[in-house]
């Protein structure tokens, strides 16, 4: 239904304008906001950074909005008028429950149609979780996926971790480098080999999938695992299959699917920095790759391949629950 989805101060866009946001048009505003650059400190000899999290707190961003304008564009350039008196609007976006208050920053582009077109407006959201009273996640799943956050298991939040996490988290970050001298008239570089080989923080997408039964639960989940993620400090990220834990801040998110009615759906990643104890324990990982299985060493850095071993090793425990065709993480 277009008419009754998205009111402006009050107004039914729709209905007073001919426009309406048409399917993935509403991924970005609901992504959750970024946080502002975090300070830090980046120690030579130390594996990735220090950094400082003692108040945490939220950008302001810029989004795009796609709607479909209807009658050749008869009503845009009255939208476009009225969303200039004056720089905030408050948007009800009844068709996904969620209000905002946004002001206008361009249009970037029109696709003009004889009956129906599309356009796009940025409107920047500068009130991140405005007015936000915390309320604790509530699901009934009755299963862990392997992935906790602070302790707390994500299918807590009604989450699923998605297939390309694992792969995210193992990863290796980049080395650090040492004191490198290029002289443009010789051949080659001088490079320090006898310093310490550490690694830099990494970003870390981890993918995710929010299920619900209405939207108000489907917020309820996602707002939450929002204000959980920047609190003061650092935070935890467990993984079972590596029987470690990862130091990390949130860092920004990006919405792939987002189906606001019947079937509720919401499909995310989120770009976490792993700040430090950045390598895999002590023990050695059995993980799965394209080729076979590998065994990784202490260091992280070197992998033995044991295909001809793949009866034996199935009945190591150190084996790693591995994600299904169906894209979760198996039990």
């Amino acid at each position: 239904m277009k008419t009754g989805s998205l009111y402006v101060d009050g107004f039914d866009v729709y209905g007073q304008f001919g426009l309406y946001v048409v399917a993935g048009g509403w991924n970005e505003l609901v992504a959750m906001p970024p946080l502002k650059t975090v300070k830090a400190n980046d120690w030579q000899e130390e594996d990735g950074i220090e950094a400082d999290l003692s108040a945490p707190v939220l950008n302001t961003r810029e989004v795009s909005v796609k709607f479909a304008v209807a009658d050749e564009f008869a009503g845009l350039p009255d939208f476009l008028d009225y969303l200039s008196d004056g720089a905030y609007h408050t948007f009800s976006c009844d068709e996904i429950g969620r209000s905002y208050r946004l002001r206008l920053t361009q249009q970037p582009n029109m696709k003009a149609a004889r009956i129906l077109g599309q356009a796009t407006l940025k409107f920047a959201d500068d009130f991140p979780l405005d007015g936000y009273t915390y309320l604790a996640p509530e699901s009934d799943m009755a299963y862990e996926d392997g992935y906790t956050l602070d302790g707390i298991p994500l299918t807590s939040y009604g989450g699923r971790v998605l297939k390309g996490t694992f792969d995210e988290v193992v990863k290796s970050a980049a080395v650090k480098l040492n004191l490198l001298r290029n002289i443009s008239i010789l051949p080659g570089a001088n490079y320090d080999g006898d310093g310490s080989v550490t690694y830099k923080s990494k970003d870390v997408k981890l993918q995710c999938l929010m299920r619900a039964e209405s939207l108000d639960g489907l917020w309820r989940n996602y707002d939450a695992l929002l204000y959980d993620l920047i609190r003061p400090g650092e935070r935890l990220l467990g993984v079972e299959a590596l029987k470690q834990e990862f130091p990390f801040y949130y860092k920004s998110c990006q919405v792939t699917k987002f189906e606001p009615t019947g079937r509720i759906w919401l499909q995310f990643s989120l770009t976490v920095t792993f700040t430090h104890d950045l390598r895999i324990g002590e023990e050695n990982i059995l993980l799965a790759s394209e080729d076979g299985l590998l065994i990784f060493t202490q260091d992280n850095t070197n992998a033995v391949d044991m295909r001809e071993d793949i009866a034996q090793l199935q009945s190591d425990s150190c084996v790693t629950s591995q994600p299904s065709e169906s894209g979760y993480y198996a039990e």
